[in-house]
């Protein structure tokens, strides 16, 4: 059976008022949703068999594991090409590990290897930029005009384009069909995702930064094993994932990174001790998450409080995995906003910066404030 990989780029969560959890990639679900019942129509198999996207993973899972697993298991790749994709380090290395993984299996054969990627244009790409990957995936939609001018996605948004978009899914589904049947990829081992090399990504040069109020360091695992990384390791992938490059750091004298990039801190309740080394630097751009059990309900709102006397402009508290994942994106682009918006300005006057205080704010209670708000 032909199963498949669909990459694309992750979209950074929209800030609404009233919503921290925008869903912006629901058009990739529901391409991906289509595709894995046009290609379970042609093969007998159940959708869940034919297919794998990386929002199917659960919260806590080991994402860099599970999804190198999934690239060594499937035997065709579907990337969705956007301008993201291509400025995003985590779709690039999905790629990379699959060419990988296809140079190995075949050697000396590039034409059987390409066979096992079948482009899609998803967003158009600015005239003149990666010409070669956005003629690779026009003859998937050949004959519909609107395909190359608009891209999958707005065909599948759009009522007017439905005709054209179940069309091109079902021509998807057909390639990945006859690829399996007349060109056998069988699993085999795929280069772990965070050990490719991807020396073709434009990335910003400020790193985002993951700091960890600890005792156990970046090695904190305050779920156990019910999220199989660690937290700091979580955050970090999750940055990546919306393109970002990451720095992890768990000591005292590194928090002044904060005062230069983008940042959360993954505070741990009961280390109230170590809170002190955050005067100072906790910028609007620097997001403090309370890290802990339901249990501990109490004590996160002490450590939350200390942190608004320290400057917070905003502190979150998370009980459960469940709560972290929900977050973690939005928080990432909120930091990552307000770093753009404002460094700047604050490196510019530092020491007259007043300090900001804001609400302790629960994982699943939004401030109503939107995006343009200070």
């Amino acid at each position: 059976m032909s199963r498949f990989f669909l990459s694309y780029a992750h979209s950074a969560p929209l800030a609404t008022s009233g919503r921290r959890d925008t869903d912006t990639d629901v058009w990739v679900r529901r391409c991906f949703e289509n595709l894995s019942r046009a290609v379970a129509d042609r093969t007998g198999a159940e959708p869940a068999d034919v297919g794998f996207a990386d929002y199917l993973l659960e919260p806590g899972t080991d994402w860099k594991a599970l999804i190198t697993e999934q690239l060594a298991r499937s035997a065709v790749f579907v990337p969705l090409y956007s301008p993201g994709y291509f400025n995003k380090s985590w779709p690039m290395r999905e790629r990379a590990v699959f060419l990988d993984r296809l140079g190995r299996a075949f050697p000396g054969r590039p034409d059987r290897a390409r066979a096992h990627i079948i482009e899609v244009l998803w967003i158009p790409l600015p005239a003149g930029d990666r010409m070669a990957e956005v003629s690779a995936a026009l003859p998937l939609g050949a004959g519909i005009e609107e395909y190359a001018e608009n891209g999958l996605r707005v065909l599948g948004m759009l009522a007017s384009y439905q005709h054209h978009y179940h069309r091109i899914i079902d021509k998807l589904a057909q390639q990945i069909v006859h690829v399996g049947a007349h060109s056998q990829l069988p699993p085999s081992r795929a280069v772990p995702i965070d050990e490719i090399p991807v020396p073709d990504t434009r990335s910003p040069d400020t790193p985002f930064v993951v700091a960890v109020l600890s005792g156990r360091g970046t090695l904190w695992k305050p779920y156990g094993g019910v999220l199989d990384p660690p937290v700091a390791e979580f955050a970090a992938t999750v940055a990546e994932r919306l393109g970002l490059p990451t720095r992890t750091v768990d000591q005292s004298g590194d928090l002044k990174s904060l005062d230069d990039s983008p940042a959360v801190v993954l505070v741990e309740p009961r280390r109230e001790d170590r809170l002190g080394a955050l005067r100072g630097h906790l910028h609007r751009w620097v997001t403090p998450i309370v890290v802990t059990g339901a249990q501990d309900s109490g004590c996160n709102e002490v450590t939350a409080s200390r942190l608004e006397a320290l400057g917070a402009a905003r502190v979150y508290q998370v009980s459960d995995v469940g709560q972290l994942a929900d977050l973690m994106p939005s928080a990432v682009s909120e930091a990552r906003r307000h770093y753009l918006r404002r460094a700047a300005v604050h490196s510019r006057d530092a020491a007259a910066r007043p300090t900001l205080h804001g609400s302790v704010i629960p994982a699943t209670v939004t401030t109503g404030r939107s995006s343009s708000d200070d």
